[in-house]
Order: C-alpha cells, then structure tokens, then sequence
C-alpha cells in the first residue's frame, strides 16, 4: 500500500538559488557520487595517488573530542570547475551530534558544516556513530543522508525530542555558503545502516533492528516532494551494510542470516508476487556457513558479486525466465568479510583475466586483502584466491587504481594504505607504496576523485591524500 507523508519542510530553495545550484552542477566534470562511485558499486577509477605529494595528507579534526564517534561510512565526492569536494557524514555524539561538512580537498578547509543538533539545519540525531554512506545526485545538487537516534521537532513546545528512530534527510542549496535541510522521511523504525542508493526516481535503504528483528528495505519516489513510498519486509532479520543494486528492471540486496534478495523496481516493489529470495545456506553450491551478508551487492554485466561473514565470495545470477536467483560459484576468504567485492579485467590476445579484489579480518587485529583471479568465462576455486598484503583487519571495500589497491583498516592504529595489485604476502610494515599515520579504527573505507582520496575514522579524522 503507498503510503503519503506530509512533511514539515524546514526551508525552501528560492528560485534564483536553484538555478545557481543547477549551473553550478552542470559544470561538474567527475564525482564520487555513491558507494563504490558509481551505480554498479565497482570500487574502479583511475589516476588515484601511488605517491603521497607534498602537502598531504591533509588531516582535518572534525571535533574537538576523541572517543568512537566519528566517521564511519565513505564519503562522497564532487569535482565543479577543476575543484574538488568531499560531502562527509560524521557523528559527534558527545558535542554537536550528527553532522555533514563539505570540505576542499585541495586546501583541506571546511566550505560548510550543518548546524549542532536541536538547532534550525541541523541533522538533528546524535548516536556516537553512523553507518549509512550518503548518495548525492548530481542532477538534482540533493545529498540525501541517512541518520539514526533522531531528533524531532514538536512545534506545540517548540521543543526537539530524541527518540530511537531513524530518518531520511535532503541536503539541498550544496554551493552556498550553508545547505537547506529537509525532512523526505521520519520516524523509521530500526538503524539505517545501509547506502543510500538511486535508480530512475527512487531511492532505496534498508533498516536493522538488531537480533532477528525483521528490517525493511525502502524505496522511496523523490521525483516529488510528496515522497510516497514502498517498504519490503523478510519473514527476519535485517539489513546491516547491505546495499542495493539495480540491472534496470530488479533491484538486489543481502540480509543478515544469509540471505539475497530481488525486488521489481517500481509500483510493484512491495507486492508479495514481485520478487524471491535466495537462502545461500540452503541453496545449491551454497554453504551452511554462510554468515550474514553486511557487503553492498556489486553487478558487472549479469553477475551478482558480494561477500558473507562466513569468510566467502560468492556470485550469483537472475534467470529472467524462471525470475529466480542461483549462486554460480563462490570461494573461501581467510576470515570474515564485509568487502563488497571490486572487479577488474584484463584482456590479452583472446584471453580475458578477471581479478577480485576483497578484504578479511578476523577482530581487530589480524586480516588482510585478497584477489580471487580466474580465466572469464571458468569459475575460480578455493586455489584461485591469492593473498596481496596482510597483518591488519580491512572491513572496507577495496578501491583499484591503474594496477593498485587502497583501502584503511579498521585497528587500534588503523589508517590508509595503497599497495601494488600483484603483490603477494606482503606486510603492513613493507611492500606498500604509501601509508598514512597510524591513527586508530577506520571502518568505512576510500573514495577518490579527481586525483584526492578521502577517508576518515574513529576520532572524527578525515585523511585527504594526493
């Protein structure tokens, strides 16, 4: 059944303003727009750093205080007339909250930040951490972010009350000098701690009650501000990191409890007909260790890759006759995985190699990264899966750059890494072509742009290298 809110808009564009933001964004020559950078969540760019120039890293003290607040999903990025910017969600917990700053990345400095909580343009939520990465529609120069433990205003006391609910925010007006804050959607049930993503007019999230619970998964029309919306609910258990991706007509995401789901995009998103599930612990080829799936689903042409918490990749694929999903094959990491799997081809002659790349870990001190390499068109096995660089705990996805591999690692001294995509066994004290200080947990990962990778960590401290 749709379901219409009617929500109080906290302040509305003024004309003038939105074709200023609309030609600001027409300029715009690259972005790092959503996880993975692009629609397939293929974590692949090029001309990312394999030196660290002078000037950089660049480290910015988001707050004043230490603890575990801090950033803990990837930014996202966007280059307007040779200049490049990262949008970063961050919670402050013991000071202002959750908030958004936008920040230069070539000077390092902070262009704006949204207000401290309980305060007009604010975010309005205060949890000590927050999970879901935003999604910025270059389009539209909307940044929707996702926050969880909300603030909301009661205009009969004029008071903002905290509850345990989550909510969906629009970032609008991004080029002046603070963003318009609006409310698409309040009051949901449950953690958002997945991406946000956009297909056509919806968005979509998904939600994580903790336990068994069951979670649902949002789609959400923002084609209007009317912001009618559809929600698909499992038998249990929900959705943690598990993002979702779309071939054009499906849109696919994991759950916890191992499980992969397929939803019709659309009006019938919600329908009990209009989709199916894959239970990877049953299945054919699947494993009764399967483990939760908290990695965002990545597609390359007609093939589903992610990873479990049972220390697997696995990928899968859509019959469109039997609309049913199947696993083709998967292998065994070296430890639980999270990565949301990062894919590149190389073709020689008539032979086309294919490399995934993936992270490991194991608590917060031993794991790894990982290539899974197989002739295309074959399926790889266990034999197949190579080790590039381990000592460290990398929870994130793994960004390739132009034959190397970034990512941060989520430790009591985690911080960045770039090491050559064919090295083997290497360590986190050789082999690497850059690190940055040890700092301390840096869970969400990279995302690059225009040269500039950015990434942040525990302590509220975002890293910008060049």
């Amino acid at each position: 059944m749709q379901t219409k809110l009617n929500l109080r808009k906290v302040l509305a564009l003024g004309a003038t303003l939105a074709m200023l933001a609309t030609s600001a964004l027409a300029s715009s020559t690259s972005s790092w727009p959503v996880y993975g950078g692009n629609a397939n969540h293929n974590s692949v760019v090029s001309g990312a750093p394999t030196s660290i120039a002078t000037g950089y890293p660049k480290q910015l003290n988001l707050t004043s205080t230490t603890g575990w607040d801090g950033v803990d999903n990837v930014p996202v990025m966007q280059t307007v007339d040779g200049v490049t910017y990262a949008y970063v969600l961050f919670d402050g917990y013991g000071t202002n909250g959750a908030q958004v700053v936008k920040v230069n990345c070539a000077t390092g400095g902070e262009v704006w930040r949204t207000t401290a909580q309980q305060t007009p343009g604010s975010l309005n939520a205060k949890s000590g951490f927050q999970l879901s990465t935003p999604y910025l529609d270059d389009s539209t120069g909307t940044l929707y972010v996702g926050v969880i433990s909300a603030y909301t205003y009661d205009p009969d006391t004029d008071e903002y009350l905290q509850n345990s609910k989550s909510k969906i925010l629009a970032l609008t007006n991004l080029d002046a000098a603070q963003p318009t804050v609006s409310e698409v959607l309040i009051n949901i049930d449950g953690q958002i701690n997945t991406p946000i993503v956009k297909y056509g007019s919806y968005i979509y999230f998904g939600t994580w009650p903790g336990g068994s619970n069951a979670g649902k998964y949002y789609q959400v029309d923002v084609s209007t501000t009317s912001y009618t919306y559809k929600t698909f609910t499992p038998e249990s258990y929900g959705f943690y990191w598990a993002g979702a991706v779309s071939d054009g007509t499906n849109i696919y995401f994991g759950s916890d409890n191992g499980k992969l789901y397929w939803r019709k995009a659309g009006t019938n998103f919600d329908s009990s007909s209009a989709g199916g599930v894959l239970d990877l612990t049953t299945a054919a080829k699947g494993a009764s260790d399967a483990g939760n799936v908290r990695s965002t689903v990545m597609l390359d042409g007609d093939k589903l890759y992610f990873t479990s918490q049972g220390g697997y990749l696995w990928c899968c694929s859509f019959d469109e006759d039997d609309e049913a999903l199947s696993i083709q094959w998967k292998v065994s990491l070296d430890g639980t995985s999270t990565s949301t799997p990062t894919l590149v081809k190389t073709t020689s002659g008539t032979t086309t190699t294919v490399d995934i790349y993936t992270g490991y870990y194991s608590g917060f001190n031993a794991g790894g990264v990982q290539v899974t390499s197989f002739t295309q068109g074959s399926a790889p096995t266990d034999s197949s899966v190579a080790t590039i660089a381990t000592g460290f705990p990398v929870q994130c996805s793994i960004l390739y750059s132009d034959g190397y591999v970034y990512f941060n690692t989520n430790s009591g001294t985690g911080c960045g890494f770039c090491y050559p995509a064919s090295g083997r066994n290497l360590t986190a004290t050789s082999g690497y072509a850059w690190k940055t200080a040890n700092d301390t947990y840096a869970l969400g990962g990279m995302a690059c742009d225009n040269g500039y990778l950015v990434f942040g960590n525990d302590k509220n401290h975002l890293y910008v290298v060049k």
